[in-house]
C-alpha cells in the first residue's frame, strides 16, 4: 500500500470511527437524540408496510359518543319500550341504573366480561340498583379506578392515601368487598415525549408513581388485565410489573351503546338476540371527538377505550413488541460503522459505492420491518441509519474535496506547459476529439506574436537575465490571451501562438473580436513592460502582431509519446506571413482581410496594402487597428484621406496619391505607412510598370 494511500486509508478509519463513537453515546445519554430515535421506531410501527395487531374477535367496543348521550338517532317509540332508553333520555349523566340495565342486558346474553372504562367517585341516583347488579354478576364486570398524586384536587373522602399519592376509588357503594374485586386501574403513563408505547398490566401504588414497593404492597390489575381475567384468561396477562409495549389494534371501532336497548336492532344482525355477544370481551367507554379521554400514540390521538382494547387484544394475540437492548443497539450501530468503512476502503468507484450505500440502506430497513412485523423485535432505525450514511456520504465528500485538490494540482502544473483550454477539455470532457488523433474542420482567427531582433538580442544578453525578462513577457501576455478566452498553442521560441473559435467558440465574430482586443491589450501591456525594464536597465522589446481568421484542421497531434493540440491549414500560415508583414511597413499590428469585416463595427481599421506573400497565388488585403470604435470615438479626419490616397494608389493614379499622403504625413509627422507610400509613389512616377498595374504588392520572401 503507497503511504499515500495508507493515509487515506486512515483517514476514513477516523472518519468511520467517529461517526460511530458519536451515534453511540448519543444513544446510550443524548435525551433529544432518544426523542428523535424513538420518532424513527414509531414510523417503523406505523408506516404503510408495518402489520398492525388484528382485533381478535372476543373483542367487543360499545361507544358512548353524542347521539348516545342525546338519543337522537333513536326513534320515539322505541323509547318508550326501554326503560334504560327512558332514563338515558333525560341527560346525561345518567341515571346509575343505566348501567346497572347494561350489565344485566349484556351479562345475560352471556358476555365473559363487561368492562366499563368509566369511573364512580362520588355517589349519584341509582347507585343502589347498579350495586345490585354487580353483586348478581361479580364475576363479569370490572370498573375503573385511578391513581392520583396527592397534588392534585381531590375529596379525602372518595381517596385512600398511601405512600406518596392515592387511589381514586368508587364510591363507596360500589366498592367491592372484601376477596372480591370488579376494579381496574385506567391510568396510562407516557414516555417523557408524552407519547403512550407501552401499558402496564398489573403494578403496585408505589411502583406506578416512581418508588420501590413496599413488602406489603398490593398488587393492583389494569382495567384490561382484570376483564382478561373476569373472562377466563388470566394466564394470557404478562406477569411483569414493568410496563409491556404492545402492537397497537388502531383500527377498533366503537358499536352504538343504545343499540342493545332497540329492540329492531337487538333481535336483528349482528346482535341476533344477543347471541352476538356470548363469550365476549365488551368494553364501554367513551367514543367520538368531544371526549377528555384522548391520549397521544405512535398512531396519532386515541381514545383510552381503544387502548385499554389493544391491551387486551395484544394479550389475547400474544402480540408484544420486544425493543432492542442497548448492547444490542451499541452493536447495531458498531456493524454500521464496519460496514460504511469496507464501503470506503473496497470500492473505489464512488457512484458504485453511493449505489451500495443505498443498496444497504434499503436492506436494513428491509430487515428491520420484517423483525417487526414477523418476530415483534422493534429494533434502533435511526442510529444504524445516520452512521452508515454520515460515514459513507462524509468519506465521499472527503475524496471529492481530495481529487479536486488533485485535479487543481494537475491543472496548473499542465498549464503550465499546456493551453489552459487543452487542460479543461483534457480533465473536464475526457471524451471529447483532443482524447483522438481524429482531426475536426473548425473557423478560427489565429494570432502570431513575434519580438523583433531577438535572435540578435540573444548573441549578446546575460542569459539569466534575458530569460527573466522573456519570463515576465511571457506572463503578462498569456495572461492576457486566457483572459480573453483563447487557446494557446504553443511558444515558438519567443514567438506566441493563440487562437480562439479552436476548442471553445462563442461564435466567429465575438472569437475574432477577443483576438484582436488581446492584441491590443498585449500591445499595452508590452509599453508597461518597456517602462519598467527601462528602469531597470534592461532592453526594451519591438513585438509584431499578425491576425487571420479562416477554416483550420484542430486536432491532437504528435505521438504515443507526446501529443499536443494545435491547428494546421492555410488560414494558420497566412497569419504567420501577415505577423511578418509588421516589419516591411513598420507598424506592430496587421490583420488579414478574413478579420476586417468581422470587427471593423467594433474597431477603427485603416487599410494596408494588397500583398501577395510567398506560398500564394491571390492578393490579400491587410489592414491595421487604431483602436477601439465606440459611440465616444471619432474618426480622425486624416484617416479617409489615407483610404482615398489607397484607392488612388491601387488605381494607378500615383499623383493624387502622391498629395494624399502628404496631407497625411502632414497631419502625422513620421506615419510610417505614409511615408513607404510616398517613396513607393515616387518610384512609380519615375520608373513607370508599363500598362498592367493591379495594385499588388509581392513580398520577397517569408
Amino acid at each position: 500500500m503507497s503511504p499515500g494511500l495508507a493515509k487515506h486509508r486512515r483517514t476514513l478509519t477516523v472518519i468511520c470511527v467517529l461517526w460511530t463513537l458519536a451515534v453511540a453515546v448519543s444513544q446510550l445519554r443524548h435525551g433529544r437524540y432518544l426523542r428523535a430515535e424513538r420518532a424513527a421506531r414509531d414510523w417503523l410501527m406505523t408506516n404503510a408496510r408495518a402489520h398492525a395487531s388484528p382485533q381478535n374477535p372476543r373483542l367487543v367496543y360499545l361507544g358512548i359518543d353524542e347521539t348516545t348521550q342525546t338519543l337522537e338517532t333513536v326513534f320515539p317509540d322505541e323509547v318508550e319500550k326501554s326503560r334504560a332508553l327512558q332514563m338515558m333520555k333525560r341527560g346525561f349523566p345518567w341515571n346509575r341504573e343505566v348501567y346497572a340495565l347494561i350489565i344485566d342486558r349484556l351479562a345475560q346474553a352471556g358476555a365473559s366480561a363487561i368492562v366499563f372504562d368509566v369511573l364512580f367517585p362520588s355517589p349519584r341516583e341509582g347507585d343502589e340498583p347498579l350495586r345490585a347488579a354487580l353483586e348478581r354478576w361479580p364475576e363479569r364486570v370490572v370498573f375503573g379506578i385511578n391513581f392520583k398524586d396527592r397534588d392534585e384536587d381531590a375529596d379525602p373522602d372518595q381517596v385512600t392515601v398511601s405512600h406518596k399519592g392515592g387511589l381514586v376509588m368508587p364510591t363507596p357503594a360500589l366498592t367491592p368487598p372484601a376477596g372480591r374485586s370488579w376494579l381496574g386501574f385506567v391510568n396510562m403513563r407516557p414516555d417523557d415525549d408524552l407519547i403512550v408505547r407501552r401499558v402496564r398490566y398489573r403494578t403496585t401504588l408505589p411502583e406506578f408513581l416512581g418508588t420501590p414497593p413496599m413488602d406489603n404492597s398490593e398488587e393492583l390489575l389494569s382495567l384490561g388485565a382484570r376483564g382478561l381475567e373476569k373472562a377466563g384468561r388470566a394466564g394470557q396477562i404478562p406477569k411483569t410489573r414493568a410496563p409491556v409495549m404492545i402492537r397497537f389494534c388502531a383500527q377498533i371501532q366503537p358499536r352504538p351503546l343504545q343499540d342493545i336497548f332497540v329492540e329492531a336492532q337487538w333481535a336483528a344482525p349482528p346482535y341476533e338476540g344477543g347471541r352476538f355477544f356470548r363469550d365476549k370481551i365488551v368494553l364501554i367507554g367513551a367514543a367520538g371527538n368531544e371526549s377528555e379521554d384522548r391520549l397521544h400514540t405512535p398512531f396519532g390521538t386515541l381514545l383510552g377505550p381503544v387502548i385499554h382494547l389493544s391491551a387486551m387484544n395484544a394479550a389475547l394475540n400474544d402480540d408484544f413488541i420486544r425493543e432492542t437492548t442497548p448492547w444490542e443497539n451499541v452493536a447495531l450501530i458498531l456493524a454500521a460503522g464496519l460496514l460504511a468503512w469496507l464501503l470506503g476502503a473496497r470500492v473505489a468507484s464512488r457512484p458504485l459505492r453511493l449505489l451500495l450505500l443505498a443498496l444497504l440502506l434499503a436492506a436494513f430497513y428491509s430487515g428491520a420491518q420484517w423483525l417487526y412485523n414477523a418476530a415483534g423485535l422493534l429494533p434502533i432505525l435511526l442510529g444504524p441509519v445516520l452512521t452508515l450514511t454520515g460515514s459513507g456520504l462524509t468519506w465521499t465528500v472527503f475524496e471529492q474535496a481530495l481529487d479536486r485538490r488533485e485535479q487543481q494540482r494537475v491543472r496548473r502544473t499542465l498549464e503550465r506547459y499546456v493551453s489552459r483550454d487543452v487542460v479543461r477539455e483534457i480533465l473536464d470532457n475526457p471524451t471529447t476529439f483532443l482524447n483522438s488523433l481524429v482531426g475536426e474542420r473548425r473557423r478560427i482567427t489565429v494570432l502570431f506574436s513575434d519580438i523583433r531582433s531577438f535572435t540578435t538580442m540573444t548573441e549578446s544578453a546575460d542569459p539569466n537575465a534575458l530569460v527573466t525578462q522573456l519570463n515576465e513577457y511571457f506572463n503578462d501576455m498569456v495572461g492576457i490571451v486566457f483572459a480573453h478566452e483563447g487557446t494557446l498553442d504553443k511558444f515558438i521560441g519567443d514567438a506566441v501562438m493563440a487562437h480562439w473559435g479552436s476548442i471553445v467558440t462563442a461564435g466567429v465574430e465575438t472569437d475574432a473580436r477577443r483576438a484582436v482586443t488581446t492584441a491590443l491589450e498585449m500591445r499595452a501591456a508590452l509599453a508597461r513592460l518597456n517602462a519598467g525594464w527601462k528602469v531597470r536597465g534592461l532592453p526594451e522589446l519591438a513585438v509584431g502582431f499578425g491576425l487571420n481568421h479562416g477554416e483550420a484542421i484542430v486536432g491532437n497531434l504528435g505521438c504515443e509519446a507526446k501529443m499536443e493540440v494545435s491547428v494546421l491549414g492555410d488560414a494558420v500560415n497566412l497569419g504567420s506571413r501577415i505577423e511578418g508583414l509588421t516589419k516591411e511597413y513598420g507598424i506592430d499590428l496587421c490583420l488579414g482581410e478574413t478579420v476586417a469585416p468581422l470587427v471593423r463595427d467594433a474597431f477603427l481599421l485603416r487599410s494596408v496594402d494588397l500583398i501577395l506573400v510567398k506560398g500564394k497565388t491571390q492578393p490579400v488585403k491587410v489592414f491595421t487597428v487604431l483602436g477601439p470604435r465606440d459611440p465616444a470615438t471619432t474618426e480622425p479626419p486624416w484617416l479617409a484621406g489615407h483610404e482615398a490616397a489607397v484607392r488612388a494608389y491601387r488605381a494607378g493614379d500615383f499623383t493624387a496619391a502622391e498629395k494624399a499622403w502628404r496631407e497625411v504625413l502632414a497631419a502625422q509627422p513620421g506615419d510610417a505607412l505614409a511615408t513607404i507610400f510616398l517613396a513607393r509613389c515616387a518610384e512609380l512616377q519615375s520608373h513607370p510598370l508599363g500598362p498592367v498595374w493591379t495594385g499588388v504588392f509581392k513580398m520577397p520572401g517569408k
